[in-house]
C-alpha cells in the first residue's frame, strides 16, 4: 500500500511540477507605465497642411480655459508621474531646463503653449525638477541633400516630391473638410482635449495616414507615398519612442507624454509592442 501512496504522490510531484513552474514564469514582469496625452498646438503655429483659422482658434489664456487647465492637470496627476515628456528637441533640453527653473522661482509667466500651460504647470504642482524633450525628425537621408543644415531636397528628388507634395497637400486639405469635427476647436478646452483623446478620434486621424497620398505611385508599382510617409511620419514617431525609452530610468517610471494628437497612435502601437512599456489609457483619466 505505502508503495502505491508512493508511486501516486511521485507521480503527482512529476504533473504539478511543470504547473507549477509555468505558473512562476507567466508572472508578468513590472514595466514602465506610459500615458499618451493628445493635445492641440496652444499657440496656433499653424506649421501643418490643416491649419485653424483665427475665428477657430480656441484661447487657452481666457479664464474658463485655464478652469480647464486646472481640471486637465489635476486629472493626470491622478496618474502620479514621475517623469513628463514634452514635443521639443533634446538639443533644447539646457533651454526648457532654464525656463522651467525660471517659473519655478516666479521669474517666468506661463504663455499660451502647450508645454507651458500643461508641462509646467503639473511638473510644478508634482514638485519635478525637469521636464524633458524628446521630440525627434524622421530618416530623411534618402530625401536630403548631404549635410544641409536644414530640409534641403536632392536634385534627383525634387521633381518627383514636388509633384507628390502637390498632390499630398491637396489631398490633406480635401480631407480635413470631411473630418472637420476632428480638428475642431470648437466647445470648452477641457471638452477639445477629451475629443481628442477618444480612442475613435485617434484611429480616425490614425488612419489618414494610409489613405490616398499613402497610395501614391509615380510610376505603376512604385512607393513613392510610402517612402516619404516612411521616412518623415513613421520613423519620426518610432524616434520619439526610442527618446521615451532613453528616459525610462527603471520599471518604476510613469512617464506621461504631452504631444500633438497625431503623433497619439503611432506612439501608442510602440509603447504596446514594447516588451519594457505599459500603456495606460489617457481618455479613463478624463472620463
Amino acid at each position: 500500500m505505502k508503495k502505491i501512496l508512493f508511486a501516486i504522490a511521485l507521480l503527482a510531484g512529476i504533473h504539478f511540477a511543470p504547473v507549477q513552474a509555468q505558473t512562476k514564469a507567466d508572472k508578468p514582469e513590472k514595466r514602465a507605465q506610459v500615458m499618451i496625452l493628445g493635445t492641440f498646438h496652444f499657440s496656433h503655429r499653424n506649421l501643418d497642411i490643416i491649419k485653424t483659422e483665427k475665428p477657430d482658434q480656441l484661447d487657452v489664456m481666457t479664464p474658463q480655459s485655464q478652469l480647464d487647465l486646472q481640471k486637465i492637470t489635476s486629472k493626470m496627476a491622478k496618474f502620479k508621474p514621475t517623469k513628463i515628456a514634452i514635443e521639443s528637441f533634446p538639443e533644447n533640453q539646457p533651454k526648457i531646463d532654464s525656463l522651467y527653473q525660471a517659473y519655478l522661482d516666479g521669474r517666468y509667466e506661463l504663455k499660451a503653449d502647450e508645454i507651458d500651460q500643461l508641462a509646467f504647470r503639473l511638473a510644478k504642482q508634482l514638485g519635478h525638477k525637469r521636464v524633458y524633450c524628446i521630440n525627434a525628425w524622421g530618416d530623411l537621408d534618402t530625401f536630403q541633400k548631404p549635410g544641409a543644415t536644414k530640409f534641403e531636397v536632392r536634385e534627383d528628388k525634387k521633381e518627383r516630391l514636388e509633384k507628390f507634395w502637390k498632390y499630398m497637400q491637396a489631398k490633406t486639405i480635401e480631407r480635413s473638410k470631411i473630418d472637420k469635427e476632428l480638428y475642431s476647436q470648437k466647445g470648452t478646452l477641457y471638452q477639445v482635449i477629451k475629443k481628442y483623446n477618444d480612442p475613435e478620434s485617434i484611429r480616425r486621424k490614425h488612419e489618414n495616414y494610409f489613405r490616398d497620398a499613402f497610395q501614391y505611385e509615380e510610376q505603376e508599382h512604385d512607393y513613392t507615398g510610402v517612402d516619404w510617409y516612411n521616412a518623415s511620419w513613421f520613423s519620426r514617431n518610432l524616434r520619439i519612442f526610442r527618446n521615451i525609452q532613453r528616459i525610462t530610468e527603471s520599471p518604476e517610471d510613469r512617464i506621461l507624454v504631452i504631444y500633438g494628437a497625431a503623433h497619439v497612435a503611432t506612439i501608442q502601437q510602440a509603447v504596446e509592442s514594447s516588451p519594457t512599456h505599459e500603456l495606460v489609457s489617457t481618455y479613463k483619466l478624463l472620463q
